[in-house]
């Protein structure tokens, strides 16, 4: 009975193997396709980390800066602002940079208030609008990046122009932060 079970599967691995059935199964087999890779100077998305992405811009010598992105989303899934942010040389007040892009008709006059916990909170003027946003460029200090990387999330409040007295808040996810925050290039070195 073994010796009969053996020649079956001999039999069946020869069948496999044979020119004929080879041929058949080629016509199956996928030969692949090329990677569609950004060319240089073009940004893709390296990585993602929690609710961060990790954005790079292809070079010709594949050291290609990085930094972190996040779109902000209100509490309707309404896009709200965009953080991109990067690491900075040592040996400045801040250790880390940020551009954040909020919506046109933001009023200009009141900056913009990020609360890293409760008890830091600080502001920042806007730098200038174009046909995206309005953009606030920002510093942080090693305490502040730290109380990033510790917290679960920080709040981002601006006032816009229709509604002056009614500030907005809504959050930043810090989840994935250190992770990616680790993968970012230090700009300007």
């Amino acid at each position: 009975m073994l010796i009969k079970t053996i020649c079956k599967l001999i039999f069946a691995m020869a069948l496999l193997c044979s020119p004929a059935w080879a041929q058949s199964e080629s016509d199956s087999l996928s030969l692949g396709a090329p990677l569609n890779l950004p060319k240089i100077g073009e940004p893709y998305l390296a990585e993602k980390f929690g609710d961060w992405s990790l954005q790079c811009i292809r070079t010709k010598d594949a050291n290609d800066p990085c930094e972190m992105n996040q779109l902000l989303l209100n509490a309707e899934g309404q896009p709200m602002s965009e953080v991109s942010l990067f690491r900075l040389p040592q040996g400045q007040g801040a250790i880390a940079g940020a551009n954040v892009i909020v919506p046109l008709e933001t009023l200009l006059t009141t900056p913009i208030i990020i609360s890293f916990d409760e008890e830091t909170r600080k502001q920042y003027p806007y730098t200038f609008c174009n046909s995206v946003g309005c953009v606030a460029r920002i510093g942080l200090t090693e305490n502040e990046v730290s109380l990033l990387k510790k917290g679960a999330v920080a709040k981002i409040t601006v006032v816009h122009i229709s509604r002056p007295n009614q500030p907005i808040t809504f959050d930043m996810s810090l989840k994935g932060f250190t992770a990616a925050y680790n993968k970012t290039t230090v700009i300007g070195q």
